[in-house]
């Protein structure tokens, strides 16, 4: 059997769930582990986490690690916010590892960048090829759940007229530094909703442009829209108290409209406490409009609260060997062969 040799950049939520399933299979092996917490540079890829020892110790810095025979890079590096509210991954970072000749594989919005950000695609793209690598971004979102699966599904009707996929997830034990975006607990008058608006939209629409492209649809718009919610009563999620009257959720809907219609629709839930709170309603469905009249599927536990992240990691994991093995350049997965879990 052959087995890929892989770098993790970034060793958060995503890296963690990434860490397992590489020491659990037999055809990746981890070679090297990057990340700047303090607290994890240093010390065993593995023992950090709690799991086997690895046998890779953590370095901070991606530049100490580029000259290591690897096969390819998986970047869950974090997200930064520009001076509009927008979230930037680092693309000179991407094309830094690409001209030391490793594939990327990365869970970060650059993607679908061909219809969002063209000139990001046209750096990746050239800079992949001049030196015979590839990049593919996937992860949950964007990635498997939109556009992967949706479009796949679409592949049972005969015609498709229009796509609504709904999502979302409950954040209230989340760690991550980003979720302080969402402002729970704020004042939801004293709160930069229009920021959050943009921010969000720049992550997640690129799965509704994909969508809409590999469906044949052509916008003539992009509706991108906001809605938040209020606890009925005092919350408790793990970072603290979220008060009665504050912020303790978000619902946002990106729609590429055709004639003032919507084609394909793209509903993201971002709140704390579903457990407590049900509105709005986390509910990961799918519901595809055509001949025949309506397919609608639903998919239950796909971010479960106790491991929420590994359906992100495993999209990136398991499409390794594709990537590896084939055509340099900027690669969508559903130009790919079918992603199967690795052995």
């Amino acid at each position: 059997m052959k087995q890929y040799k892989v770098i993790v950049w970034g060793l958060g939520n995503v890296g963690r769930a990434a860490i397992r399933m590489i020491l659990e299979k037999q055809s990746l092996q981890l070679v090297a582990a990057v990340d700047v917490d303090p607290k994890k540079v240093g010390q065993d890829a593995g023992e950090i986490f709690g799991f086997d020892k690895a046998g890779v110790i953590v370095v901070d810095n991606i530049d100490k690690v580029l000259d290591l025979d690897a096969d390819v890079v998986l970047d869950y590096t974090p997200l930064v916010r520009d001076e509009k509210g927008g979230f930037t991954p680092s693309a000179l970072g991407i094309c830094k590892v690409l001209k030391a000749k490793k594939n990327v594989i990365t869970t970060l919005p650059i993607y679908y960048s061909q219809a969002t950000t063209p000139d990001l695609f046209k750096m990746i793209n050239d800079t992949a090829k001049e030196n015979g690598v590839s990049y593919l971004p996937t992860g949950l979102l964007p990635g498997a759940y939109a556009s992967y699966i949706p479009t796949v599904l679409a592949g049972l009707m005969g015609r498709v007229d229009k796509i609504t996929v709904q999502s979302g997830e409950d954040d209230q034990h989340n760690y991550s530094s980003w979720v302080k975006v969402f402002g729970y607990g704020m004042d939801p008058d004293k709160f930069p909703q229009d920021k959050l608006k943009l921010g969000i939209g720049s992550y997640y629409v690129s799965g509704v442009y994909e969508m809409g492209e590999r469906l044949g649809f052509k916008f003539d718009d992009m509706k991108i829209e906001h809605e938040w919610f209020t606890a009925p009563e005092d919350l408790h999620p793990t970072f603290g108290t979220v008060k009665k009257g504050t912020l303790c959720g978000h619902r946002f809907t990106m729609s590429g409209m055709v004639n003032g219609e919507a084609k394909v629709s793209l509903i993201y839930v971002h709140k704390i406490c579903n457990d407590v709170v049900k509105t709005p309603a986390i509910d990961n469905k799918i519901h595809i409009e055509g001949m025949p009249k309506a397919l609608d599927i639903s998919i239950d536990g796909m971010m479960p609260l106790d491991e929420s992240y590994v359906t992100s990691a495993a999209p990136s994991v398991n499409v390794i060997p594709m990537v590896v093995d084939g055509n340099s350049g900027f690669l969508q997965a559903l130009d790919l062969k079918v992603v199967t879990p690795l052995k």
